[in-house]
């Protein structure tokens, strides 16, 4: 654990992945992840690949960056949740500026920025270029993302819940949360091995971000736990559901 006991938004779920001991991390809004990134970056000493899979890219800039260090727990935890964005859009961008993220695998199902150019490769304020690798889905993922994933030693795991979330065709302001085989499909299409077995090799990390406003409200993003909870930790992972 990273010392996070004094978070009480944060849960800390301790299981197994790829025989490993590690934690996973569970909150509900997805800038949450900044102060977990940047805990685990400092206890590696160097800065993680993100692994991300969303319905959305965030990637926007933030509007402030993280002052100079050293910095305590609680100051890493209210620059997130006070100076990052309430539309959880900015996190990544602004863990890669303060170097807690290196490179980043983005699996985002749409809602994208009208460009990705200025992200191949992202350059922060210090002159150090981020490669990035984007996909719609984890089976479309292609030699860019299987790159940064063979060449990292340590991957942030990053999943938020809305990604199996679709807006109802009738009904354009109704979010509908996917089934247990709707998520399973998703996350294990055929030969899906190729992909996570390196992204689990190196997994030091997992953030879980529950998102129940872009889930269709507190009951929806309940209701969609045990489907995701059933598909990612014992299908996936193979360890029981917390």
């Amino acid at each position: 654990m990273l010392g996070i006991s004094s978070l009480a938004h944060v849960h800390c779920v301790s299981t197994r992945i790829a025989g490993r001991p590690c934690e996973v991390y569970v909150f509900d809004h997805h800038r949450g992840a900044f102060p977990l990134w940047m805990l685990a970056a400092q206890k590696l000493g160097s800065s993680l690949t993100l692994v991300t899979l969303d319905r959305h890219i965030d990637l926007e800039r933030p509007a402030r960056l993280l002052p100079s260090g050293p910095h305590t727990l609680e100051a890493l935890d209210g620059f997130a949740r006070f100076s990052l964005s309430s539309r959880n859009d900015d996190h990544l961008v602004a863990a890669m500026e303060a170097g807690a993220i290196g490179d980043a695998v983005v699996i985002a199902r749409s809602h994208g920025p009208k460009s990705l150019d200025s992200f191949k490769p992202y350059l922060d304020g210090q002159g150090r270029a981020h490669r990035c690798a984007f996909a719609k889905t984890v089976d479309l993922s292609g030699d860019d993302a299987r790159a940064l994933i063979d060449e990292s030693s340590a991957i942030a795991l990053d999943i938020d819940l809305d990604c199996f979330t679709t807006y109802s065709d009738g009904h354009h302001d109704e979010v509908l949360t996917w089934d247990l085989e709707l998520i399973d499909a998703f996350l294990r299409p055929p030969d899906a091995e190729g992909f996570w077995t390196p992204v689990l090799e190196r997994t030091r990390l997992v953030t879980l971000a529950r998102e129940p406003y872009h889930c269709g409200g507190f009951g929806r993003s309940a209701a969609l736990w045990p489907a995701f909870a059933e598909a990612f930790f014992c299908r996936l992972l193979g360890v029981p559901a917390p």
